[in-house]
Protein backbone atom coordinates (compact mmCIF):
# COMPACT_ATOMS: atom_id res chain seq x y z
CA UNK A 1 0.00 0.00 0.00
CA UNK A 2 1.35 3.22 -1.20
CA UNK A 3 2.46 5.95 1.77
CA UNK A 4 -0.07 8.39 0.92
CA UNK A 5 -2.80 5.75 1.19
CA UNK A 6 -1.78 4.16 4.66
CA UNK A 7 -1.70 8.03 5.81
CA UNK A 8 -5.10 8.92 4.66
CA UNK A 9 -6.32 6.10 6.08
CA UNK A 10 -4.45 6.16 9.48
CA UNK A 11 -6.20 10.24 9.74
CA UNK A 12 -9.38 8.65 8.38
CA UNK A 13 -9.11 5.82 11.64
CA UNK A 14 -7.50 8.65 13.98
CA UNK A 15 -10.55 11.00 13.81
CA UNK A 16 -12.91 8.21 13.74
CA UNK A 17 -11.55 7.23 17.14
CA UNK A 18 -11.53 10.95 18.19
CA UNK A 19 -15.10 10.76 17.30
CA UNK A 20 -16.04 7.76 19.38
CA UNK A 21 -14.23 9.39 22.39
CA UNK A 22 -15.56 12.14 22.04
CA UNK A 23 -19.39 11.22 22.29
CA UNK A 24 -18.02 9.14 24.79
CA UNK A 25 -17.08 11.92 26.86
CA UNK A 26 -19.73 13.99 26.26
CA UNK A 27 -22.25 10.91 27.02
CA UNK A 28 -20.61 10.05 29.93
CA UNK A 29 -19.76 13.92 31.29
CA UNK A 30 -22.18 15.99 29.76
CA UNK A 31 -25.40 13.91 29.82
CA UNK A 32 -28.89 14.38 29.55
CA UNK A 33 -31.14 13.60 32.04
CA UNK A 34 -32.84 10.35 31.93
CA UNK A 35 -36.41 11.53 31.89
CA UNK A 36 -35.54 14.28 29.65
CA UNK A 37 -37.87 14.10 26.33
CA UNK A 38 -37.64 15.04 22.53
CA UNK A 39 -40.06 18.13 22.35
CA UNK A 40 -42.88 17.47 20.00
CA UNK A 41 -43.13 19.36 17.03
CA UNK A 42 -45.96 21.50 18.03
CA UNK A 43 -44.02 22.12 21.22
CA UNK A 44 -41.10 23.76 19.26
CA UNK A 45 -43.78 25.86 17.36
CA UNK A 46 -45.53 27.01 19.72
CA UNK A 47 -42.44 27.88 21.94
CA UNK A 48 -41.50 29.55 18.60
CA UNK A 49 -44.44 31.82 18.32
CA UNK A 50 -44.17 32.63 22.73
CA UNK A 51 -40.74 33.83 22.18
CA UNK A 52 -41.10 36.17 18.87
CA UNK A 53 -44.59 37.17 20.56
CA UNK A 54 -46.43 36.12 17.08
CA UNK A 55 -50.08 36.56 16.25
CA UNK A 56 -52.17 33.88 16.16
CA UNK A 57 -52.11 34.92 12.31
CA UNK A 58 -48.38 35.34 12.00
CA UNK A 59 -47.96 31.62 13.87
CA UNK A 60 -50.39 29.84 11.68
CA UNK A 61 -48.36 31.11 9.07
CA UNK A 62 -44.98 30.44 10.78
CA UNK A 63 -46.74 27.26 11.06
CA UNK A 64 -47.51 26.75 7.16
CA UNK A 65 -44.18 27.81 5.96
CA UNK A 66 -42.88 25.35 8.62
CA UNK A 67 -44.56 22.92 6.84
CA UNK A 68 -43.83 23.58 3.75
CA UNK A 69 -39.95 23.08 3.89
CA UNK A 70 -40.61 20.16 5.76
CA UNK A 71 -40.50 17.74 3.21
CA UNK A 72 -37.64 19.30 1.37
CA UNK A 73 -36.16 19.10 4.81
CA UNK A 74 -36.54 15.31 4.97
CA UNK A 75 -35.36 14.58 1.88
CA UNK A 76 -32.02 16.42 2.34
CA UNK A 77 -31.37 14.59 5.60
CA UNK A 78 -32.87 11.04 3.45
CA UNK A 79 -29.59 12.07 0.84
CA UNK A 80 -27.59 12.99 3.53
CA UNK A 81 -27.88 9.64 5.40
CA UNK A 82 -27.17 7.33 2.10
CA UNK A 83 -24.17 9.56 1.16
CA UNK A 84 -23.17 9.41 5.01
CA UNK A 85 -23.47 5.36 5.10
CA UNK A 86 -21.73 5.01 1.57
CA UNK A 87 -19.13 6.75 2.54
CA UNK A 88 -19.02 5.15 6.01
CA UNK A 89 -18.91 1.62 4.61
CA UNK A 90 -16.37 2.58 2.08
CA UNK A 91 -14.83 3.22 4.92
CA UNK A 92 -14.74 0.20 6.38
CA UNK A 93 -14.08 -1.62 3.57
CA UNK A 94 -10.43 0.29 2.76
CA UNK A 95 -10.06 -1.01 6.93
CA UNK A 96 -10.92 -4.57 6.21
CA UNK A 97 -8.27 -4.78 3.36
CA UNK A 98 -5.63 -4.33 6.01
CA UNK A 99 -6.91 -7.05 8.42
CA UNK A 100 -6.36 -10.44 8.57
CA UNK A 101 -8.88 -12.88 8.71
CA UNK A 102 -9.10 -13.13 12.38
CA UNK A 103 -9.04 -9.24 12.56
CA UNK A 104 -11.69 -9.03 10.33
CA UNK A 105 -13.64 -11.27 13.01
CA UNK A 106 -12.84 -9.33 15.62
CA UNK A 107 -13.65 -5.66 13.27
CA UNK A 108 -17.36 -7.06 12.85
CA UNK A 109 -17.92 -8.05 15.92
CA UNK A 110 -17.20 -4.07 16.99
CA UNK A 111 -18.89 -2.59 13.93
CA UNK A 112 -22.01 -4.55 15.45
CA UNK A 113 -21.00 -2.56 19.11
CA UNK A 114 -21.04 0.50 17.35
CA UNK A 115 -24.31 -0.10 15.72
CA UNK A 116 -26.36 -1.21 18.39
CA UNK A 117 -25.03 1.99 20.70
CA UNK A 118 -26.14 3.86 18.03
CA UNK A 119 -29.39 2.54 17.20
CA UNK A 120 -29.83 2.98 21.36
CA UNK A 121 -28.99 6.44 21.09
CA UNK A 122 -31.35 6.84 18.40
CA UNK A 123 -34.28 4.98 20.44
CA UNK A 124 -34.76 2.98 17.17
CA UNK A 125 -35.58 5.34 15.19
CA UNK A 126 -34.40 4.93 11.11
CA UNK A 127 -32.58 7.08 9.17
Amino acid sequence: MELKTKTFVFILVSFLLGGIAGGFIGRTYFASQPNMHRPSRADVQEQFAERLQLTPEQATQVDSIFEAYRKNFGDFQKQYWQTFRFKRDTLRLEIRRLLSEEQNKLYEGYIKEMEEREGRRRGGRER
